[in-house]
């Protein structure tokens, strides 16, 4: 079984693609930094090592704060390196390196960014410029001695048992009355920016649009306007959009177009635009809800309703988007308590809300309500109806093979097989089970277009759709993944991306 040393001996020769520009970078999202530690990184999650671990991180000064808040640093000279350990140079140099072995008094590694390539590399024991070492605590599989594992068997298991366990929703079926069409808006839109100095009300040309997805996507408003001597809209003014006198975005000018007619365009983000932001934070036992206002106070940004979503967790994110620090604990979440949470900006305030709380029952989308559909099931892309997951035995010279197959599929779809080598047997079953529940699915999603517009539809929530589309048949509440609002010709409509649902065929 390979440990960090097999995986970067795999990698010697590689060079950078110009400008700091490799496939470590771009795994710590450091892509264009300097890659020494970006490379220790990912030779430790290709080798199956958790981030707790080892740190995900392109910093060799944060790399090495890191062991040392630990107690799992050694200085030069008091220890003696073993393989796995990492290797960390003067603060001056700043740079690291994975211990291959220790032979004679010499140390040999293997480096990136070492002459802009991965290489081998050999110094003194006492050589200068070495600081010392981190010591990570591998469990006997991740650094290639024998053993059963079985504390780590354990937690796979674990994981493995929440994902088969875990109760998925149930399309939920339209009932009788429950859910009907909402009254045709009239759609009127006013623009009012703040630049600052003054606030005033911008007339919007016609195709003004508002589009919000579900997943790590801040909402977006465009417009067109008349540039009107006086009246400056400049970079960060505060835009409110109100439809019908009701209040329905807020958010930031962050692009401005201007044209030879005296028009000018407009892009408008909400504060989820802030969340692209990287950043480095360690927490212990944190709710999402709690860990969106650590955040939120740090970039000081604002936020309203945040639900309790019950599940505490312990991470370090090192150099991370905003976005995928929340998402993280959010998808943690999902794998503990099977509840999906929704994340978005409500008229400048961010909200976290169980989708489950998000229906919009006054927003029927049928062959009335809506101009056109179109549809699309696919079983071409990450779709598998047989698992086969294999161990290599060595005591008894064989390969053990641990397989799930759906044979009604197999039937009508022909083998779609899933292949991988797992390092445990004592996983085996339980894992390709747990594989064949999650990628044994068409994939299907519905586009409606046209649809009469309302003001509470925003991605993550639920509409009910009754569609009639020949062949296939929806009448349940589906899941926005992304809506578009669009304010043209005295109209007011949406364009739907949904997904979810039983597609009853």
């Amino acid at each position: 079984m390979k440990d960090i040393v097999d995986v970067a001996i795999s990698e010697i020769g590689y060079r950078e693609q110009g400008n700091n520009r490799t496939k470590y970078g771009e795994y710590t999202g450091a892509n264009g930094a300097a890659w020494c530690h970006s490379f220790v990184s990912w030779c430790a999650h290709e080798a199956g090592v958790s981030t707790s671990v080892v740190p995900k991180t392109a910093s060799t000064t944060y790399g090495m704060q890191w062991f040392k808040k630990r107690g799992q640093f050694k200085y030069k000279g008091k220890y003696t390196p073993k393989r796995c350990d990492i290797v960390y140079f003067k603060t001056g140099r700043s740079h690291v390196g994975i211990v291959e072995s220790v032979s004679g008094g010499q140390l040999h590694t293997i480096e990136g960014n070492t002459s802009d390539k991965v290489a081998r590399r050999s110094y003194s024991l006492n050589n200068a410029t070495i600081t010392g070492y981190g010591t990570p605590k591998y469990t006997s599989t991740q650094n290639g001695s024998s053993g059963s594992g079985k504390k780590d068997s354990k937690k796979e298991l674990q994981y493995l048992q929440k994902i088969l366990s875990r109760h998925e929703a149930k399309a939920e079926t339209i009932k009788a009355d429950e859910a009907e069409t909402g009254k045709i808006p009239a759609g009127n839109v006013m623009i009012t920016v703040n630049n600052g100095k003054k606030k005033f009300t911008v007339p919007a040309e016609e195709g003004a649009k508002v589009v919000w997805e579900r997943d790590s996507t801040p909402g977006k408003f465009t417009f067109t306007a008349k540039v009107e001597k006086g009246f400056s809209i400049g970079m960060g003014n505060e835009v409110l959009v109100t439809v019908d006198s009701k209040k329905f975005f807020y958010g930031f000018v962050f692009t401005k177009e201007g044209k030879k007619d005296g028009m000018a365009s407009y892009i408008v983000y909400d504060q989820l635009r802030y969340l692209k932001n990287k950043e480095t934070i360690v927490y212990k036992k944190k709710t999402a809800d709690e860990l969106i206002k650590i955040l939120a106070k740090r970039f000081n940004l604002q936020y309203g309703t945040l639900a309790d979503t019950g599940w505490r967790r312990s991470a370090i994110e090192d150099n991370t988007t905003l976005f995928d620090i929340i998402q993280n604990a959010l998808d943690d979440t999902l794998i503990t308590k099977g509840k999906t949470y929704v994340l978005y900006d409500k008229v400048g305030k961010l909200q976290l809300t169980d989708v489950a709380k998000m229906k919009v029952n006054t927003c029927l989308v049928d062959a009335e309500t809506g101009q056109d559909y179109s549809y699309k099931t696919t079983i071409d892309s990450d779709v598998y109806n047989q698992i086969k997951l294999v161990y290599e035995n060595k005591k008894k010279g064989t390969f053990d093979l641990y397989v799930t197959k759906d044979s009604k599929n197999i039937g009508k779809w022909g083998t779609l097989q899933y292949l991988d080598k797992i390092d445990n047997p004592d996983i085996g079953k339980l894992k390709s089970k747990a594989l064949l529940k999650l990628y044994d699915k068409k994939k299907r999603t519905l586009t409606i277009s046209g649809v009469i517009g309302n003001i509470n539809v925003r991605g993550g929530s639920l509409v009910p759709v009754m569609l009639d589309l020949g062949d296939i048949t929806v009448a349940n509440y589906m899941l926005v993944d992304k809506v578009t609002h669009t304010f043209k010709n005295c109209e007011y409509t949406m364009d739907l991306v949904v997904s979810g649902g039983d597609f009853s065929e």
